[in-house]
């Protein structure tokens, strides 16, 4: 647990442009990407009861799957030392932080430079699936393609309507900024739930 709170903490310290994501919150922004984490949900837990999807590479370590890096947070909220259940919830606060800068840099691999259908398709397929190297059962990762198509076309969408005015590399930024705005906001939302339930545990 102290290993993943410092691990937040370096970026949250040093990174400045986190501001630049919060402000383009908005109310409609929360609205698409909960409706969108209900969707995955639902898919995810549909796909759950496809024979052998219910595993990931933990299954064969721990006897479930599972973010690892979530993983040993969560556990966490379970131990017997009060010490370390405390630290939990600090652990998903200080995470909120730093949300924007692990958003953009999945932003920046998964969608800058993709802008029509086909390439947005694949990279959507490939950011729900890349997830099952940190532990998430298939089932989780193949729900996973939904949010990445979402924020491709939020991607394509800003890109298209700024090429003409900002120029293509601007455009891109841009771009990429408007689908950082909305991967935070539905990480956020997720971390936020879980916070809930670490502190119910403690």
């Amino acid at each position: 647990v102290l290993l993943a709170v410092a691990s937040v903490a370096l970026p949250l310290v040093s990174e400045r442009r986190n501001w630049q994501v919060w402000k383009r919150f908005r109310i409609k922004m929360f609205c698409e990407a909960f409706g969108v984490i209900l969707l995955t949900i639902a898919v995810a837990i549909v796909l759950w009861e496809v024979p052998g999807l219910k595993y990931g590479w933990t299954s064969l370590f721990f006897g479930g799957s599972g973010n690892m890096l979530i993983k040993p947070i969560t556990e966490g909220s379970h131990s017997t030392h009060i010490s370390i259940r405390l630290l939990v919830p600090i652990f998903f606060i200080a995470l909120a932080f730093v949300l924007p800068f692990l958003a953009r840099s999945e932003e920046r691999s998964f969608r800058k430079g993709y802008d029509e259908w086909g390439p947005i398709i694949k990279q959507s397929i490939k950011f729900g699936l890349v997830h099952c190297f940190v532990g998430v059962p298939l089932a989780a990762g193949i729900a996973l393609i939904i949010p990445g198509f979402f924020y491709g076309y939020k991607y394509k969408r800003a890109f298209d309507r700024n090429t003409e005015t900002l120029g293509y590399g601007r455009a891109e930024d841009e771009a990429v900024m408007v689908s950082t705005a909305y991967h935070t906001m539905y990480n956020m939302i997720v971390v936020a739930l879980l916070l809930l339930v670490a502190l119910t545990a403690v």
